[in-house]
């Protein structure tokens, strides 16, 4: 039955005349008027210097140009009997309409030639129904960013947890979804990312995080889409070399810091695009790479090697210490990028564009306890494969298809050693700490895990320009994902390592999961005037292709069933109309929804309950999906045509959060927790945003923001009431609502960029963030109301400078660039006795001998601080021809 439903729907989606569509392009649309009576000028022709793109303009003299992709062009107006007229400098944003307006003149003996006009950068939008930010190249290359998450955190409304987590409006991290070119690359196991494009490959990033279109879907808080650059018409490229360590005088917290090695951090970026002239005009590339090593700023020293053993004899300690005390990174990383892009715009219908990108990471995660045992820390290694491929065809001027099509590889692994019996796996009985202050004196990470998911997206998108004011779009998606999963942990068998039994331990084994997910939505923008209207429906379709126990006292036992198949239906709605001549107001409301990552989907696929207590967790293939209702209302004003005001406010009511439940089995005392729809909570803030745009005559660009606002839930991890029943004593789940772990009340963000001409360029960016919540307690005893403390608040100031200098016809730019300017001690966890990451009142009833370290080497945890300052040097190399 499920299956002939599914071809049903496939069958559907492929009869419908469009696939779904994340805008990744813009449109410029206007009128076209006589200078002489203000009449429309009927049949004039409007176009893109050097592109094969253009309009002409109808009965009203009304012309609309589609599917631009996001940057600068020239568009030019021409008819016979009229001057030509030229206008430079003319900002494509996707998503948006950009409205030139023509007046052309007769032309006569005395007045001839082209009329050339230059294009200025509005201020404010007036089609935004929704908050929404949009980072240019050219603006990313100005500002200290390294990645995606350091152009992330420019926007108000985005907070960064400890682990350095992106929240959007008060939402989990894994409620954001993320694009490349309009496809989804959201790691739907985990919520993350499983694909990244590097900066200097980014043509423009959007960020919408309020009331999204009805063609983005699978996401709560917000959507992020980085659209890459497109091949030039000229040869172009450039080799930037950079180099540069952790320079700080906090030595007393970060173990080694002192020590400044130049090339401790190097990276490497190299990029080249043009045409392929061999093949004539419109068939373009562009190409880049990137290496990125960074030692990181947390040592260890080696002082024990993983078969080291110490135990506690008497009154005294028995160390068996064998290490060659050499100082070892903890939180190193080493990155690799590489992105080539084919665009062929040779035919005058059709055209055809092939983005193939690859990233590698491989680094540690800081794991205190083995800071003098740091062999036997894991190391993580991701990877990941993608094409995108997409064909236009140009039904008219005013109407187009796109059919793409997505293939994607993603690989995750965890480990010590790759080879799970390797023999240099030790006795788990050597990760036994001494004490609770003390570190490990030998032993292993014993699980090795790998992940690997092959994604298939087919997407598409009918769009057309009916009349002039109304722009339709509709659409629909296929995904599947075929995820194989092989996790593995080291056991002793006498001396020898081996592999658990994988009948006996949950979620160890290997499983193959294949869900699939369909959506098909409808879209329209109706634009009259200055009154704008964003409106639409989303349907969106869910299949684990799993099953669950019919018995779920006796869930490994039972009888299992078929998984239901879940659905949603969302509408959305966006307006905005002006107040005034230089202002204009939007309303904006819509239900999202989301289904829970395939985590909590999945989990322990065998249904085992571990025997005494409450020990284990299980996935439930008929979740719901979480949803959210949001609201969002804001003011757009602008002064003196280069300064922009902008108020925001938003309400979001969230439902069908994922949460656990307890539930007791048959066997006496044995218990489980099942994943299931039960938490819930709401965010609620406002946002003025302050901003001058950059002249001529005044080359100063600033932006100002600050948000107020509040998230709260009666849980802020899915594992909240398994976590606390688990506790001793144990605790009974919230039932009211309760500040969330990332519920940051104030933040600021000022950032600046000033020229001066032929001399220095600066960019700055700063930040302040008031302190997370933390639950009070003394001896492990909770001393208040959850969540009701708060931590120390946190200030940043990233800085660079840019120089220009041209030598023999080329050009070299030398920049540095200094994070953490001031040196900051942000304190970003603390002990939950004094709100504080420098101390704890563990000293008062706790000895200063640990074994092998002191109590207060121990309480000296470097990981509860950012990152200390750090400074690179670098040089870029134009290559222009």
């Amino acid at each position: 039955m499920k299956t002939t439903i599914i071809k049903r729907l496939l069958a559907v989606c492929f009869l419908l005349p469009a696939l779904i569509f994340a805008q990744q392009t813009g449109k410029i649309s206007g009128t076209v008027t006589n200078k002489a009576n203000g009449e429309p000028l009927i049949g004039a022709n409007v176009i893109l210097e050097g592109k094969a793109i253009g309009s002409a303009s109808d009965l009203d003299g009304f012309y609309a140009i589609l599917n631009v992709h996001p940057g600068d062009y020239t568009v030019i107006s021409s008819m016979v009997g009229f001057r030509k007229v030229v206008v430079n400098n003319v900002k494509v944003v996707s998503g948006k309409t950009t409205t030139i307006d023509f007046v052309m003149e007769e032309e006569t003996t005395e007045l001839s030639g082209e009329v050339v006009i230059t294009a200025t950068r509005p201020v404010i939008r007036k089609d935004l129904t929704s908050s929404e930010l949009t980072v240019s190249a050219e603006e990313i290359k100005k500002l200290p960013v390294e990645n995606l998450n350091d152009v992330l955190r420019l926007k108000a409304g985005v907070v960064t947890d400890a682990a350095g987590g992106i929240h959007i409006r008060g939402g989990r991290t894994s409620e954001v979804g993320y694009l490349i070119d309009g496809i989804s690359v959201t790691d739907k196991f985990s919520g993350d990312r499983a694909a990244a494009v590097d900066v200097q490959s980014m043509q423009e990033v959007k960020v919408i995080s309020g009331v999204f279109n009805a063609e983005y879907g699978q996401a709560l808080s917000g959507i992020v889409d980085v659209i890459t650059k497109r091949g030039s018409d000229k040869f172009e490229g450039s080799i930037n070399i950079s180099t540069g360590d952790y320079v700080s005088g906090n030595n007393n917290i970060f173990f080694n810091i002192d020590d400044v090695k130049p090339w401790a951090i190097n990276d490497i970026k190299a990029n080249i695009s043009g045409p392929f002239s061999l093949f004539g005009k419109g068939f373009n590339y562009a190409v880049s790479f990137r290496r990125y090593e960074n030692e990181g700023w947390l040592f260890g020293q080696r002082r024990f090697n993983t078969h080291d053993s110490s135990y506690q004899a008497g009154s005294g300690w028995v160390i068996d210490q064998t290490g060659d005390n050499k100082i070892v990174p903890l939180n190193s990383s080493t990155n690799y990028f590489a992105q080539g892009k084919l665009d062929f715009d040779i035919f005058q219908n059709l055209k055809i564009s092939n983005l193939f990108l690859t990233d590698q990471s491989d680094y540690q995660v800081y794991n205190h306890d083995f800071k003098y045992n740091p062999d036997g820390l894991q190391e993580y290694h991701n990877k990941s494969y993608n094409n995108i491929f997409s064909l236009t065809y140009v039904l008219s001027e005013r109407a187009f298809l796109i059919l793409k099509h997505s293939f994607g590889f993603s690989s995750r692994k965890n480990y010590v050693y790759e080879n799970y019996d390797d023999p240099r796996y030790a006795n788990p009985e050597l990760l036994n700490k001494l004490t609770s202050y003390s570190f490990l004196t030998g032993g292993t990470q014993r699980d090795s895990d790998t992940r690997e998911t092959f994604t298939n997206i087919i997407k598409g998108d009918f769009l057309t320009q009916l009349g002039r004011y109304n722009e339709f779009k509709t659409g629909f998606e296929i995904r599947i994902d075929d995820m194989n999963i092989d996790n593995k942990i080291a056991l002793y068998k006498g001396e020898e390592p081996k592999v658990f039994d994988f009948n006996r331990y949950q979620n160890v084994g290997q499983f193959n999961y294949t869900p699939i997910s369909l959506a098909y939505y409808i879209q329209d923008k109706f634009e009259y005037e200055s009154v704008i209207v964003n409106a639409g429906v989303r349907f969106d379709y869910f299949d684990s292709q799993w099953k669950v126990p019919t018995d779920l006292r006796d869930p490994e036992n039972s009888e299992k069933k078929d998984a239901d198949p879940q659905y949603q239906i969302s509408p959305r709605i966006g307006i905005a109309f002006p107040i005034s001549a230089d202002g204009t107001l939007h309303f904006s409301y819509g239900h999202f929804f989301k289904i829970p990552d395939y985590e909590y989907v999945y989990m322990n696929p065998n249904f085992r309950v571990g025997p005494g207590g409450l020990q284990s967790l299980i996935g439930n293939a008929n979740l719901k999906a979480e949803s959210i209702v949001a609201y969002e209302l804001g003011m757009h004003y602008k002064f003196f045509d280069i300064i922009g005001l902008e108020i925001v406010g938003f309400y979001k009511d969230i439902s069908n959060l994922l949460g656990t439940e307890i539930i007791n089995t048959y066997v006496g005392g044995d218990r489980y927790a099942l994943y299931t729809n039960l938490d819930y909570g709401k965010s609620k803030g406002i946002s003025i945003s302050l901003f001058k745009r950059p002249t001529a005559s005044s080359p100063l660009s600033v932006s100002l923001d600050y948000t107020l606002q509040t998230a709260e839930a009666n849980a802020s991890d899915p594992n909240d009431a398994f976590n606390k029943a688990q506790g001793d004593p144990p605790k009974n789940p919230n039932i009211q609502i309760v500040p969330v772990n990332w519920d940051q009340r104030h933040t600021i963000n000022i950032s600046l960029f000033y020229t001066i001409p032929e001399i220095l360029s600066f960019g700055i960016v700063a930040k302040y963030e008031s302190g997370f919540p933390y639950t009070p307690e003394n001896q492990s005893l909770q001393t208040s109301f959850e969540n009701t403390a708060r931590m120390p608040s946190k200030v940043n100031v990233d800085l660079q400078f840019y120089k220009d200098i041209d030598m023999w016809g080329q050009l070299f730019s030398l920049y540095l660039k200094v994070y953490n300017v001031f040196d900051t001690k942000n304190e970003i966890n603390v002990y939950r006795d004094t709100g504080r990451a420098g101390y704890s009142l563990v000293s008062r009833y706790t000895p200063e001998s640990q074994g092998a370290n002191t109590l207060s080497e121990f309480l000296n945890n470097p990981s509860y601080y950012s990152e200390p300052r750090k400074i690179i040097l670098g040089i870029d190399y134009n290559l222009n021809f």
